[in-house]
């Protein structure tokens, strides 16, 4: 038997086909990766509307944190679904007490998703994704748009992720009750 790693880091690993496991141990890779379905692939860097939108997003986000002890927020972490999917949300978010102090990974459903879309993974966040994230159990999943700054909103009814409108000039959170996104700052960023 060889003593050469199975996955060689100097050849890069998107395309190839692995465990939640085997993913795991390759450890921090220099390039935006997920896991899905077995196939690990490659995302592009995003656009600069896209990170400025997360960057509020996140901005809002750790503010209503800090003052709501106990919630835990994860940008850009891998979240482990399944053994043979790993997905990498823009934000991930946890109320209080659902996890314990120290963790080694993200196991568990949070209770909001947030993904800033982009046109090259569109179908994979809007469709593939919540589909997954239904199924895993996430209590919340929200799509920003960086085009025009609108936010799509799925709730947990049931065992269904239910779509609701967001309307007016903000949205607030079930999954983490007390929690508003403030829209309008976002539709500062998409206009410039």
């Amino acid at each position: 038997m060889s003593a050469a790693p199975r996955y060689p880091r100097e050849i890069g690993c998107a395309g190839l086909r692995m465990s939640a496991r085997d993913y795991a141990e390759l450890g921090e890779l220099p390039d935006r990766t997920e896991l899905i379905d077995g196939v690990v692939v490659m995302s592009p860097s995003p656009a600069r509307a896209h990170n400025e939108l997360l960057a509020e997003i996140l901005f809002q986000l750790k503010a209503f944190a800090r003052g709501n002890a106990g919630i835990r927020v994860f940008p850009e972490t891998d979240l482990y679904l399944k053994a043979n999917s790993v997905y990498r949300p823009d934000l991930a978010a946890y109320r209080a007490g659902r996890l314990p102090p120290v963790i080694e990974r993200l196991t568990l459903p949070p209770d909001l998703i947030v993904e800033v879309l982009s046109p090259a993974t569109k179908a994979l966040d809007l469709i593939t994704k919540r589909d997954d994230y239904e199924a895993f159990g996430v209590a919340e999943y929200w799509a920003a748009d960086p085009v025009n700054g609108a936010i799509r909103c799925w709730r947990r009814q049931g065992a269904a992720l239910a779509e609701m409108p967001a309307q007016g000039g903000s949205l607030a959170s079930d999954a983490l009750p007390g929690f508003v996104l403030d829209l309008a700052a976002l539709a500062r960023i998409v206009r410039g």
